[in-house]
């Protein structure tokens, strides 16, 4: 989360492979790799996909999704950005940018994304 509370969003690939092409993700990320554990995987992540680095890593759902399209276990976390939002590189996807959160909702969201995005405002919410 940038420091205005707006969430970093990545807009998928649109190409050949890619499920769900075309579609925004409000929880960028990747597989967890043998001997690692979702934090680092996060981590890693956002900082191949991004050049991200975050402080407060913060667990907030794991999904299990049985549907062929979204077969998986997903871990999510929120966590607060630890680099100006000006440094944020896209090198995965056609581009990312910034959401408020009530803005993200309104793009055409990967499922699971929406549900993480959707857990996340639910626990924001309840913290206030």
């Amino acid at each position: 989360m940038a420091p205005d509370g707006r969430i970093l969003c990545q807009l998928r690939d649109d190409k050949p492979g890619i499920r769900f092409p075309g579609y925004w993700s409000a929880s960028p990320g990747g597989h967890v790799e043998p001997d690692e554990q979702p934090r680092d995987t996060v981590v890693r992540e956002l900082f191949e996909e991004f050049e991200a680095r975050v402080t407060n890593l913060r667990a907030l759902i794991t999904l299990t999704e049985t549907g062929q399209d979204l077969l998986g276990i997903y871990h999510a976390f929120s966590a607060d950005l630890d680099v100006p939002v000006s440094e944020i590189r896209c090198h995965e996807g056609q581009r990312a940018d910034f959401f408020d959160p009530q803005e993200a909702l309104r793009l055409r969201l990967h499922p699971v994304s929406k549900k993480i995005l959707l857990e996340f405002l639910r626990r924001e919410k309840d913290i206030r």
